[in-house]
């Protein structure tokens, strides 16, 4: 084939499948080859030939997918015939695409060929603002698929004709896997002292956000919570988000009455107010004002006080010493 005939040809059929984008048609596959991913990390690898097409079964859950990778290794014999194998995706497809189906109508939204080398990667965007771009070893292609029925639909044919009867058997393998954005998400669970219901404010990185009951997409990296209030004390916890993960996070609310936690030893008997103490374990919650603390061991008697305010927390501990000299 000469040169002068080769870009004739090309520019022919190049002509005819653009003046095929947007338009509805009907088309016979030779084969349907379908791939699905189990999870959002997980590639899947297949082959399929020219005339055939490549049914990819989205995740039900599309939260952190940008778009589909389709990454081809390209048969020597094509490779050295470039642009001779052309790709379309369609929209609008029926019947419902299965591997037991070669007959189909749809709209054809985008056209490329296969370039003369022997991988070349193709990235579907499959939302707005999509961060993929292309490169000289890959191409994104200028229209967003409808995914209502999460499946794109990947057609492969010639372009030309004269090619050699050894492309009718070659196969082009590919690997496919989502393209991920660069976000996690967040759940905060929130809970109150006795169910109560009086307001706070959330805040991340400084910047008030109101939740969600599915969790916030955040970008990656660590994050600096805060949680304010007039009636409940402030929290402030710090946490890191993951690609395509989800971090959790449950806070309890406490409120604003001052608390005291004492600490003594087993034998010493306390008195909060010229009240026992029954349980120097955990902390409990007193009033603002003055109080007195009172610890008897036998004959000795320690006497401590404290002005409580609102929003604080108190520890009282009476330590026991033995102080050892020497004398000469």
């Amino acid at each position: 084939m000469t040169k002068l005939h080769y870009f004739k040809t090309t520019l022919t059929f190049s002509l005819l499948f653009l003046c095929a984008i947007g338009t509805t048609e009907s088309f016979r596959v030779r084969a349907v080859t379908s791939v699905s991913f189990p999870d959002v990390f997980t590639e899947v690898k297949d082959s399929a030939g020219i005339n055939d097409a490549i049914i990819i079964q989205l995740p039900k859950d599309m939260t952190y997918i940008s778009g589909i990778e389709l990454h081809f290794k390209i048969p020597e014999i094509i490779a050295a015939w470039r642009d001779t194998i052309a790709y379309s995706l369609y929209d609008d497809i029926t019947p419902t695409p299965t591997t037991n189906k070669i007959d189909y109508t749809g709209t054809r939204i985008t056209v490329g060929t296969f370039p003369g080398r022997l991988s070349h990667t193709i990235y579907i965007p499959l939302i707005e603002g999509s961060e993929l771009k292309n490169s000289p070893y890959h191409e994104k292609t200028s229209v967003i698929p409808n995914t209502k029925n999460r499946t794109i639909f990947f057609r492969m044919q010639l372009a030309m004709k004269g090619v050699p009867e050894a492309f009718e058997d070659a196969k082009f393998e590919f690997t496919a896997k989502p393209v991920l954005i660069q976000k996690g998400k967040f759940n905060l669970s929130i809970t109150t002292p006795n169910a109560s219901t009086e307001p706070y404010s959330v805040f991340i990185d400084n910047k008030p956000v109101t939740l969600q009951k599915d969790g916030i997409l955040l970008d990656l990296g660590e994050h600096h919570l805060s949680i304010t209030s007039d009636n409940y004390r402030n929290e402030v916890r710090t946490f890191r988000i993951e690609q395509a993960k989800t971090t959790s996070l449950s806070v309890a609310l406490r409120g604003i009455e001052p608390s005291v936690k004492i600490s003594s030893p087993e034998s010493a008997t306390v008195f909060f107010d010229d009240q026992p103490v029954r349980d120097t374990k955990e902390a409990f919650v007193i009033t603002q004002g003055d109080h007195t603390i009172k610890f008897i061991i036998g004959d000795y008697e320690v006497v401590r006080n404290i002005t409580a305010v609102n929003g604080r927390s108190y520890a009282v501990n009476l330590s026991i010493d033995a102080l050892v000299t020497e004398e000469e």
